[in-house]
Protein backbone atom coordinates (compact mmCIF):
# COMPACT_ATOMS: atom_id res chain seq x y z
CA UNK A 1 0.00 0.00 0.00
CA UNK A 2 2.84 2.42 0.83
CA UNK A 3 4.36 1.73 -2.60
CA UNK A 4 0.99 1.87 -4.35
CA UNK A 5 1.52 -1.68 -5.60
CA UNK A 6 -1.59 -3.41 -4.30
CA UNK A 7 -2.32 -6.58 -6.28
CA UNK A 8 -5.67 -7.04 -7.99
CA UNK A 9 -6.28 -10.47 -6.42
CA UNK A 10 -5.17 -12.26 -3.25
CA UNK A 11 -5.70 -15.79 -1.98
CA UNK A 12 -5.84 -15.96 1.83
CA UNK A 13 -5.24 -19.51 3.06
CA UNK A 14 -5.08 -21.08 6.51
CA UNK A 15 -7.05 -23.12 9.03
CA UNK A 16 -10.58 -21.97 9.93
CA UNK A 17 -10.90 -19.32 12.63
CA UNK A 18 -7.41 -17.90 12.25
CA UNK A 19 -8.41 -14.38 11.13
CA UNK A 20 -8.47 -14.49 7.32
CA UNK A 21 -11.78 -12.63 6.97
CA UNK A 22 -10.81 -10.19 9.73
CA UNK A 23 -7.63 -9.28 7.85
CA UNK A 24 -9.53 -9.05 4.55
CA UNK A 25 -11.97 -6.55 6.05
CA UNK A 26 -9.09 -4.66 7.66
CA UNK A 27 -7.39 -4.39 4.27
CA UNK A 28 -10.65 -3.12 2.76
CA UNK A 29 -10.81 -0.43 5.45
CA UNK A 30 -7.17 0.53 5.05
CA UNK A 31 -7.50 0.87 1.27
CA UNK A 32 -10.47 3.22 1.56
CA UNK A 33 -9.91 4.98 4.90
CA UNK A 34 -9.91 8.75 4.61
CA UNK A 35 -8.00 9.56 7.81
CA UNK A 36 -5.97 6.48 8.83
CA UNK A 37 -2.77 7.23 6.97
CA UNK A 38 0.42 5.15 6.70
CA UNK A 39 -1.34 2.14 5.16
CA UNK A 40 -3.68 1.75 8.12
CA UNK A 41 -7.30 2.56 9.01
CA UNK A 42 -8.89 4.76 11.65
CA UNK A 43 -12.02 2.65 12.25
CA UNK A 44 -14.00 5.86 12.74
CA UNK A 45 -14.41 7.61 9.36
CA UNK A 46 -17.62 7.07 7.34
CA UNK A 47 -15.92 4.49 5.09
CA UNK A 48 -14.63 2.40 8.01
CA UNK A 49 -17.98 2.62 9.79
CA UNK A 50 -19.86 1.42 6.70
CA UNK A 51 -17.47 -1.48 6.19
CA UNK A 52 -17.90 -2.48 9.83
CA UNK A 53 -21.67 -2.34 9.37
CA UNK A 54 -21.68 -4.20 6.05
CA UNK A 55 -23.24 -1.27 4.17
CA UNK A 56 -20.33 0.05 2.12
CA UNK A 57 -21.47 0.28 -1.53
CA UNK A 58 -17.98 -0.51 -2.90
CA UNK A 59 -17.55 -3.70 -0.85
CA UNK A 60 -19.12 -6.98 -1.93
CA UNK A 61 -18.96 -10.18 0.10
CA UNK A 62 -19.81 -13.51 -1.51
CA UNK A 63 -20.33 -16.69 0.49
CA UNK A 64 -21.82 -20.08 -0.39
CA UNK A 65 -25.54 -20.18 -1.13
CA UNK A 66 -26.22 -23.60 0.35
CA UNK A 67 -23.35 -25.94 -0.49
CA UNK A 68 -21.87 -23.92 -3.36
CA UNK A 69 -21.00 -20.47 -4.63
CA UNK A 70 -23.19 -20.38 -7.70
CA UNK A 71 -22.55 -18.85 -11.10
CA UNK A 72 -25.45 -16.42 -10.60
CA UNK A 73 -23.68 -14.96 -7.55
CA UNK A 74 -20.48 -14.42 -9.56
CA UNK A 75 -22.38 -12.82 -12.43
CA UNK A 76 -24.19 -10.45 -10.06
CA UNK A 77 -20.82 -9.44 -8.62
CA UNK A 78 -19.42 -8.85 -12.11
CA UNK A 79 -22.41 -6.68 -13.07
CA UNK A 80 -21.84 -4.49 -10.00
CA UNK A 81 -18.17 -4.16 -10.90
CA UNK A 82 -19.19 -2.43 -14.13
CA UNK A 83 -20.56 0.52 -12.15
CA UNK A 84 -18.42 3.49 -11.21
CA UNK A 85 -17.10 3.43 -7.68
CA UNK A 86 -19.57 5.13 -5.35
CA UNK A 87 -17.35 6.60 -2.68
CA UNK A 88 -13.70 5.79 -2.31
CA UNK A 89 -10.51 4.75 -3.99
CA UNK A 90 -10.99 0.98 -4.21
CA UNK A 91 -13.72 -1.48 -4.95
CA UNK A 92 -13.36 -4.67 -2.86
CA UNK A 93 -14.75 -8.17 -3.44
CA UNK A 94 -14.35 -10.72 -0.61
CA UNK A 95 -15.14 -14.32 -1.54
CA UNK A 96 -15.48 -16.40 1.62
CA UNK A 97 -15.01 -20.18 1.38
CA UNK A 98 -13.85 -19.74 -2.20
CA UNK A 99 -13.28 -23.51 -2.38
CA UNK A 100 -17.11 -23.85 -2.56
CA UNK A 101 -17.15 -22.51 -6.13
CA UNK A 102 -18.31 -25.13 -8.60
CA UNK A 103 -16.63 -25.43 -11.99
CA UNK A 104 -19.08 -23.06 -13.69
CA UNK A 105 -18.72 -20.27 -11.13
CA UNK A 106 -14.91 -20.68 -11.06
CA UNK A 107 -14.72 -20.36 -14.85
CA UNK A 108 -16.95 -17.31 -14.70
CA UNK A 109 -14.73 -15.69 -12.05
CA UNK A 110 -11.65 -16.34 -14.18
CA UNK A 111 -12.67 -13.62 -16.61
CA UNK A 112 -12.67 -11.00 -13.83
CA UNK A 113 -9.25 -12.15 -12.66
CA UNK A 114 -7.80 -11.99 -16.17
CA UNK A 115 -9.25 -8.56 -16.96
CA UNK A 116 -9.80 -6.82 -13.62
CA UNK A 117 -11.37 -3.35 -13.59
CA UNK A 118 -9.10 -0.60 -12.33
CA UNK A 119 -8.77 -0.06 -8.59
CA UNK A 120 -10.52 -3.33 -7.82
CA UNK A 121 -9.14 -5.81 -5.31
CA UNK A 122 -10.52 -9.34 -5.02
CA UNK A 123 -9.71 -11.48 -1.97
CA UNK A 124 -10.44 -15.19 -2.08
CA UNK A 125 -10.56 -16.81 1.38
CA UNK A 126 -10.23 -20.55 1.90
CA UNK A 127 -9.06 -23.28 4.23
CA UNK A 128 -8.87 -25.74 1.32
CA UNK A 129 -6.81 -24.08 -1.44
CA UNK A 130 -6.27 -27.37 -3.28
CA UNK A 131 -9.98 -27.37 -4.15
CA UNK A 132 -9.64 -24.14 -6.10
CA UNK A 133 -8.70 -24.61 -9.76
CA UNK A 134 -5.05 -23.94 -10.57
CA UNK A 135 -6.14 -21.35 -13.15
CA UNK A 136 -7.65 -19.30 -10.31
CA UNK A 137 -4.79 -19.82 -7.85
CA UNK A 138 -2.15 -18.80 -10.39
CA UNK A 139 -3.76 -15.40 -10.86
CA UNK A 140 -3.77 -14.52 -7.16
CA UNK A 141 -1.02 -13.54 -4.75
CA UNK A 142 -1.15 -16.13 -1.99
CA UNK A 143 -0.99 -15.06 1.65
CA UNK A 144 -0.60 -17.96 4.09
CA UNK A 145 -1.98 -17.58 7.62
CA UNK A 146 -0.17 -19.77 10.15
CA UNK A 147 -1.65 -21.28 13.34
CA UNK A 148 -1.34 -19.10 16.42
CA UNK A 149 0.60 -20.14 19.50
CA UNK A 150 -1.62 -21.16 22.42
CA UNK A 151 -0.22 -18.25 24.44
CA UNK A 152 -1.36 -15.78 21.76
CA UNK A 153 -4.83 -17.34 21.69
CA UNK A 154 -5.15 -17.16 25.46
CA UNK A 155 -4.13 -13.49 25.49
CA UNK A 156 -6.61 -12.70 22.72
CA UNK A 157 -9.42 -14.53 24.51
CA UNK A 158 -8.88 -12.47 27.63
CA UNK A 159 -8.70 -9.28 25.58
CA UNK A 160 -11.87 -10.10 23.60
CA UNK A 161 -13.98 -11.48 26.46
CA UNK A 162 -12.64 -9.40 29.35
CA UNK A 163 -14.20 -10.38 32.68
CA UNK A 164 -16.23 -13.10 30.90
CA UNK A 165 -13.08 -15.03 30.01
CA UNK A 166 -13.36 -18.28 31.95
CA UNK A 167 -10.74 -20.28 33.76
CA UNK A 168 -10.93 -22.70 30.81
CA UNK A 169 -9.15 -20.18 28.55
CA UNK A 170 -5.72 -21.89 28.85
CA UNK A 171 -7.32 -25.28 28.09
CA UNK A 172 -9.33 -24.10 25.08
CA UNK A 173 -6.26 -22.22 23.80
CA UNK A 174 -4.21 -25.41 23.96
CA UNK A 175 -6.85 -27.60 22.34
CA UNK A 176 -7.82 -25.17 19.56
CA UNK A 177 -4.94 -26.13 17.27
CA UNK A 178 -3.90 -22.55 16.55
CA UNK A 179 -7.41 -21.27 15.76
CA UNK A 180 -8.59 -18.26 17.77
CA UNK A 181 -12.07 -18.49 16.26
CA UNK A 182 -12.46 -22.08 17.41
CA UNK A 183 -11.28 -21.30 20.95
CA UNK A 184 -13.67 -18.34 21.11
CA UNK A 185 -16.63 -20.49 20.01
CA UNK A 186 -15.79 -23.08 22.65
CA UNK A 187 -15.70 -20.40 25.34
CA UNK A 188 -19.07 -18.99 24.27
CA UNK A 189 -20.87 -22.29 23.63
CA UNK A 190 -19.74 -24.36 26.59
CA UNK A 191 -18.47 -27.09 24.29
CA UNK A 192 -15.68 -28.03 26.68
CA UNK A 193 -18.33 -28.91 29.25
CA UNK A 194 -20.12 -31.08 26.69
CA UNK A 195 -16.81 -32.81 26.06
CA UNK A 196 -16.52 -33.74 29.74
CA UNK A 197 -20.08 -35.01 29.76
CA UNK A 198 -19.49 -37.15 26.69
CA UNK A 199 -16.25 -38.62 28.04
CA UNK A 200 -17.87 -39.29 31.38
CA UNK A 201 -20.73 -41.13 29.71
CA UNK A 202 -18.45 -43.27 27.57
CA UNK A 203 -16.39 -44.25 30.61
CA UNK A 204 -19.43 -45.15 32.74
CA UNK A 205 -20.88 -48.66 32.81
CA UNK A 206 -24.23 -49.33 34.42
CA UNK A 207 -27.82 -50.45 33.84
CA UNK A 208 -29.07 -46.90 33.10
CA UNK A 209 -26.52 -46.32 30.35
CA UNK A 210 -28.98 -46.65 27.45
CA UNK A 211 -31.28 -43.91 28.73
CA UNK A 212 -28.28 -41.69 29.51
CA UNK A 213 -27.02 -42.09 25.92
CA UNK A 214 -30.38 -40.97 24.53
CA UNK A 215 -30.57 -38.05 26.96
CA UNK A 216 -27.12 -36.78 25.99
CA UNK A 217 -27.86 -37.18 22.27
CA UNK A 218 -31.05 -35.12 22.73
CA UNK A 219 -29.20 -32.39 24.61
CA UNK A 220 -26.51 -32.12 21.96
CA UNK A 221 -29.11 -31.10 19.39
CA UNK A 222 -28.69 -31.21 15.63
CA UNK A 223 -26.12 -28.49 15.03
CA UNK A 224 -23.77 -30.38 12.70
CA UNK A 225 -20.92 -27.89 13.00
CA UNK A 226 -21.05 -28.06 16.80
CA UNK A 227 -21.20 -31.86 16.79
CA UNK A 228 -18.24 -32.08 14.41
CA UNK A 229 -16.18 -29.90 16.74
CA UNK A 230 -17.25 -32.01 19.71
CA UNK A 231 -16.01 -35.10 17.89
CA UNK A 232 -12.76 -33.27 17.12
CA UNK A 233 -12.36 -32.86 20.88
CA UNK A 234 -13.09 -36.54 21.39
CA UNK A 235 -10.37 -37.46 18.90
CA UNK A 236 -7.94 -35.16 20.71
CA UNK A 237 -8.69 -37.11 23.87
CA UNK A 238 -7.98 -40.40 22.07
CA UNK A 239 -4.78 -38.84 20.75
CA UNK A 240 -3.75 -37.97 24.31
CA UNK A 241 -4.38 -41.52 25.52
CA UNK A 242 -2.25 -42.82 22.64
CA UNK A 243 0.60 -40.47 23.50
CA UNK A 244 0.33 -41.33 27.21
CA UNK A 245 0.44 -45.02 26.33
CA UNK A 246 3.57 -44.56 24.23
CA UNK A 247 5.49 -41.92 26.20
CA UNK A 248 4.32 -42.60 29.76
CA UNK A 249 5.15 -39.92 32.31
CA UNK A 250 7.03 -37.87 29.70
CA UNK A 251 3.88 -37.38 27.60
CA UNK A 252 2.88 -33.82 26.71
CA UNK A 253 -0.92 -33.87 26.63
CA UNK A 254 -3.40 -31.33 25.28
CA UNK A 255 -6.19 -32.21 27.73
CA UNK A 256 -4.30 -30.84 30.71
CA UNK A 257 -7.40 -31.02 32.93
CA UNK A 258 -7.62 -34.78 32.35
CA UNK A 259 -3.92 -35.68 32.22
CA UNK A 260 -4.19 -38.08 35.17
CA UNK A 261 -7.21 -39.80 33.65
CA UNK A 262 -5.41 -40.16 30.31
CA UNK A 263 -2.41 -41.75 32.01
CA UNK A 264 -4.64 -44.14 33.96
CA UNK A 265 -6.59 -45.14 30.87
CA UNK A 266 -3.41 -45.66 28.87
CA UNK A 267 -2.42 -48.39 31.32
CA UNK A 268 -5.67 -50.33 30.89
CA UNK A 269 -6.67 -50.01 27.23
CA UNK A 270 -5.19 -51.97 24.33
CA UNK A 271 -3.81 -50.47 21.13
CA UNK A 272 -6.39 -52.26 18.92
CA UNK A 273 -9.24 -50.82 20.97
CA UNK A 274 -7.75 -47.31 20.83
CA UNK A 275 -7.43 -47.52 17.05
CA UNK A 276 -10.99 -48.81 16.86
CA UNK A 277 -12.29 -45.87 18.91
CA UNK A 278 -10.52 -43.39 16.65
CA UNK A 279 -11.94 -45.10 13.55
CA UNK A 280 -15.48 -45.03 14.94
CA UNK A 281 -15.30 -41.31 15.70
CA UNK A 282 -13.81 -40.56 12.26
CA UNK A 283 -16.63 -42.50 10.60
CA UNK A 284 -19.22 -40.55 12.60
CA UNK A 285 -17.63 -37.28 11.48
CA UNK A 286 -17.80 -38.38 7.85
CA UNK A 287 -21.45 -39.39 8.30
CA UNK A 288 -22.35 -36.01 9.84
CA UNK A 289 -21.08 -34.29 6.70
CA UNK A 290 -23.69 -36.20 4.69
CA UNK A 291 -27.49 -36.45 4.80
CA UNK A 292 -27.60 -38.53 8.01
CA UNK A 293 -29.82 -37.51 10.95
CA UNK A 294 -27.36 -35.91 13.45
CA UNK A 295 -29.14 -37.22 16.55
CA UNK A 296 -29.22 -40.78 15.25
CA UNK A 297 -25.56 -40.56 14.22
CA UNK A 298 -24.55 -39.48 17.73
CA UNK A 299 -26.70 -42.15 19.36
CA UNK A 300 -25.15 -44.81 17.15
CA UNK A 301 -21.62 -43.59 17.91
CA UNK A 302 -22.12 -43.47 21.66
CA UNK A 303 -23.77 -46.87 21.78
CA UNK A 304 -20.90 -48.32 19.76
CA UNK A 305 -18.27 -46.67 21.96
CA UNK A 306 -19.92 -47.74 25.19
CA UNK A 307 -20.20 -51.29 23.88
CA UNK A 308 -16.38 -51.27 23.74
CA UNK A 309 -15.61 -48.74 26.51
CA UNK A 310 -12.43 -46.75 26.85
CA UNK A 311 -11.90 -48.32 30.25
CA UNK A 312 -13.02 -47.71 33.81
CA UNK A 313 -9.90 -46.15 35.24
CA UNK A 314 -10.91 -42.62 34.29
CA UNK A 315 -14.49 -42.87 35.50
CA UNK A 316 -14.39 -41.25 38.98
CA UNK A 317 -12.64 -37.99 38.07
CA UNK A 318 -14.57 -37.59 34.84
CA UNK A 319 -17.87 -38.06 36.62
CA UNK A 320 -16.88 -35.45 39.18
CA UNK A 321 -16.17 -33.03 36.31
CA UNK A 322 -19.55 -33.90 34.84
CA UNK A 323 -21.36 -33.34 38.13
CA UNK A 324 -19.78 -29.89 38.50
CA UNK A 325 -20.69 -28.97 34.92
CA UNK A 326 -24.29 -30.15 35.33
CA UNK A 327 -24.64 -28.18 38.59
Amino acid sequence: MRRNRVAHAYLFTGIPGIGKMTVARSLAKALNCSTGGDADFCDACPSCVMINGGTHPDLQTIEPDGDFIKIAQVRTMQDRMLYTRFLDRYRLVLIDRADAMNLQSANCLLKSLEEPPGNTVMILITSLPYRIPATIRSRCQRVAFHPLASRQIEESLRELRGPEASDASPLSSRLAGGSLGRALRWQESGLLGQRLRLLGLIARPGPSLLNAVFDVADDMGEDRACLLELLDLLRLWIRDVMIAKEAGAAAELLNTDLAGEAMAMARTISWPRLFEQDRLVAEAQAALQGPVNPRLAMENLMLTLTAAPFGRAAEPAMMNHRAVHTH
